[in-house]
C-alpha cells in the first residue's frame, strides 16, 4: 500500500477546495441577485476611466455583468484542475495554487459589488 496521499485524501486541500467553491458560488449568487432582469437590457456601469474625468464610466449591458459570473467559475475550474495536477509533482505548490486562488475569487466579488452598486 502506498503512503503517499491523494489529493481528496488530503484535508489542507480540501479545505482549501471547500473556501474555494464557496467564494465561487457566493460570487455567482451576489452577482445573479443583483442583476435586474425585470428592466430587461439596462444600462450596467462596467468600468471608469480616469482620464475622461467625472463622465469616465461607461456602460454596458447586462450580459456584461454575467462575465462576472462566468469569470467565478472559469477561475474556480481552473484553480481545482492546476491544483489536482501539480499535487503528483508537489503538494505545496498544488496548495499554493489553491491558496492564490482565494485572494482572487474575493477580488472578483469585491470589484463586481462595487461596479453593482454605482448603478
Amino acid at each position: 500500500m502506498s503512503s503517499q496521499k491523494h489529493f481528496i485524501q488530503d484535508r489542507s486541500a480540501l479545505l482549501l477546495v471547500s473556501l474555494n467553491a464557496f467564494l465561487a458560488l457566493a460570487a455567482v449568487v451576489l452577482v445573479a441577485l443583483k442583476l435586474d432582469s425585470s428592466k430587461g437590457t439596462v444600462n450596467y456601469i462596467v468600468s471608469f476611466r480616469s482620464s475622461l474625468g467625472f463622465d469616465g464610466y461607461t456602460q454596458g449591458t447586462a450580459w456584461d455583468i454575467v462575465s462576472f459570473m462566468v469569470a467565478a467559475v472559469l477561475i474556480f475550474s481552473v484553480g481545482l484542475a492546476l491544483a489536482y495536477r501539480t499535487y503528483k509533482i508537489k503538494r505545496e505548490l498544488s496548495l499554493g495554487v489553491l491558496a492564490l486562488t482565494l485572494p482572487l475569487l474575493v477580488l472578483l466579488i469585491i470589484v463586481s459589488n462595487a461596479l453593482l452598486l454605482l448603478r
